[in-house]
């Protein structure tokens, strides 16, 4: 899933939505987000619809959804960020990230420049950048795992002893 967005063609939104579906896989989900992120940067549909996971009942899926949006660079996802940052189910952890992502947003060369790497300016910044190293590493394993499990249906079935 994530290498698709990596490869940025826009052909792969439609299965890239369909696997980001509640019902999926969690890392799959994880990994299509970030994916979807990363295509057709000037939908302001798609912007609303990774938005729309930030209500999301899972917590890896609301916090790759931020980071996605971020990351995406629509400022029209700003609105959606900052209603999450009023709510009163947010954690604690989560506030940093999220005011990060609306700066990350607002001022898209103050923090790193036009790819959003995010500089070490205090504690906030460090550990945002922390998770989402940890977020990408989470996708990688979840590719390697899901290429294992493919070459492992085209093996032959161990024999019986």
């Amino acid at each position: 899933m994530n290498g698709l967005g990596a490869l940025g063609d826009d052909k792969a939104v439609p299965l890239l939505r369909e696997w980001a579906a509640p019902g999926k896989d969690m890392d799959s989900r994880q990994a299509a987000i970030g994916s979807l992120a990363r295509l057709q940067k000037d939908n302001k549909e798609l912007t609303q619809v990774i938005a729309g996971y930030l209500q999301d009942a899972h917590f890896p899926v609301r916090r790759t959804a931020i980071y996605a949006l971020g990351g995406r660079g629509d400022t029209s996802a700003i609105p959606a960020l900052e209603a999450m940052l009023q709510s009163k189910a947010l954690s604690i952890e989560m506030q940093p990230a999220i005011k990060e992502q609306i700066e990350r947003l607002k001022n898209p060369l103050a923090k790193g420049g036009p790819h959003g790497m995010m500089k070490p300016d205090g504690n906030a910044s460090e550990k945002a950048g922390e998770d989402e190293r940890l977020i990408h590493v989470e996708q990688l394993v979840q590719e390697m795992n899901d290429r294992l499990k493919e070459i492992e249906k085209r093996l032959p079935p161990a024999p019986k002893q």
